[in-house]
């Protein structure tokens, strides 16, 4: 997984995408110093440039891209992957601006990434890979790469695709003769296609009380079509802390949620 050269800035924006004569739109999703993120549905040539239109205040911005890569969600192309072609100050001050009222936080999180698995580690790398036991050479350094959130009603549609929904229900365990805390994890609002190019392949649990910081507890790989994005763990009735999850997307990366029980 190639990291990013700079951090991304989610955005919902209605652009236009003019190459020759000829004039589009589309939605910009999220942007940064080098690319975009673009929802549209016209497919343009891989390394094909163009001339983007934003709107910024009372102007325009006229910015040329060349595309980098191409997305597709069932048989049909929905968005595309630019690089920026010598971008102007005003483009930078409006990234300026749109970072500042960002939603999503904390894009600075130390987090290390194991590249046989795609399993984030937080704060330090393990020794041992708690899911592929690979060894921590395997691990590079992803701090500023996981997504995370303040205010989700605030998201574009791109981004309530791939952040976890938790669920907290209290209910009871008759087979212990006790109490349970049933967590129910969604991915998205807005349901995640499940395709073979754009899909959630696992769901991760991390918990910390006064005793850990972010230990990985649990996977839920998903690895068919037919499935949706959902888990379930339960813990005991007793549990306390903070609750983390992770859900990994193979086009777009990884996504985080946190509450407490």
């Amino acid at each position: 997984m190639e990291k990013r050269s700079s951090d991304r800035v989610p955005a919902s924006v209605k652009i236009k995408l003019c190459l020759d004569n000829d004039i589009n739109t589309g939605t910009l999703v999220n942007l940064s110093r080098n690319g975009m993120l673009i929802n549209t549905k016209v497919c343009f040539p891989l390394k094909s440039q163009f001339d983007i239109l934003l709107p910024s205040g009372d102007e325009i911005l006229k910015i040329p891209v060349k595309v980098s890569r191409l997305l597709k969600k069932d048989s049909t192309y929905d968005g595309i992957g630019v690089v920026l072609l010598n971008p102007s100050s005003r483009y930078f001050e409006f990234l300026d601006n749109q970072l500042k009222g960002s939603t999503i936080t904390d894009k600075k999180i130390k987090t290390y990434v194991c590249t046989v698995c795609n399993h984030v580690a937080f704060g330090q790398v393990p020794i041992i890979c708690p899911f592929c036991n690979g060894s921590i050479d395997n691990f590079y350094d992803n701090t500023g790469e996981i997504n995370t959130l303040s205010d989700f009603q605030s998201l574009a549609d791109f981004e309530k695709k791939h952040f976890p929904l938790i669920n907290i229900a209290r209910g009871t365990n008759q087979a212990q003769d006790g109490g349970q805390i049933n967590v129910h994890v969604t991915i998205g609002e807005i349901q995640h296609k499940m395709d073979i190019d754009d899909r959630i392949t696992f769901i991760d649990f991390y918990f910390n009380d006064l005793r850990l910081n972010k230990k990985c507890l649990a996977r839920v790989n998903l690895n068919c079509h037919i499935v949706n994005p959902d888990a379930t763990i339960r813990f005991h009735e007793a549990a306390s802390g903070t609750l983390t999850v992770v859900s990994n997307c193979n086009a777009h990366g990884s996504w985080m949620a946190e509450t407490t029980i």
